[in-house]
């Protein structure tokens, strides 16, 4: 079965790590990856190969018009599977400990660090005026806005949110 080769069981969006004798807590957030990079190669792979050999049959028979257009095709289906691929690969990462709250985010690298004094920090949650609209999480202080987890679904912001009010209770 071909399915159960490329399945792979989908990891938590919202990872909670605890080291309770330090008081040392971690939470790993990532959007849903639902494929990985090798298996998108093979899909673009398909596309290529599926494509490219309709555009030579059809230059075979004398269109060879079709030929740039499925090159074209190709590019355009592998450019927006890269772009995919890349945003899915962002994460955040919230360290909180007694003294400290730091706040990383980035693609394959860190690319913004945020670290504050945890007693001078809150989370908010700010939910919107209308049901269709997510609800935003918030670390604010000395006058910044911090937003965490907007790629997540409502459920998984509410463990995020369950997840930080156990570790601030933990902390106090």
């Amino acid at each position: 079965m071909i399915w159960a080769v490329y399945y792979r069981d989908p990891e938590p969006m919202v990872k909670i790590e605890s080291n309770k004798e330090n008081n040392f807590h971690r939470i790993l957030i990532r959007p849903n990856q639902s494929i990985s990079w090798k298996s998108s190669l093979v899909f673009i792979f398909v596309i290529a190969f599926t494509c490219l050999s309709i555009g030579l049959g059809f230059a075979f028979v004398g269109a060879t018009l079709i030929l740039p257009f499925a090159g074209l095709e190709v590019i355009f289906v592998g450019v927006c599977v890269y772009l995919v691929v890349n945003k899915t690969s962002q994460q955040e990462v919230i360290t909180l400990s007694k003294e400290k709250l730091k706040i990383e985010k980035g693609a394959y690298k860190i690319n913004q660090v945020w670290e504050y004094i945890r007693l001078w920090s809150y989370i908010s949650v700010e939910r919107p005026q209308h049901p269709w609209y997510p609800a935003h999480i918030v670390v604010t202080s000395k006058g910044e806005r911090v937003p965490l987890g907007d790629f997540l679904n409502e459920q998984e912001k509410e463990e995020l949110v369950s997840g930080l009010e156990n570790i601030i209770q933990d902390l106090r």
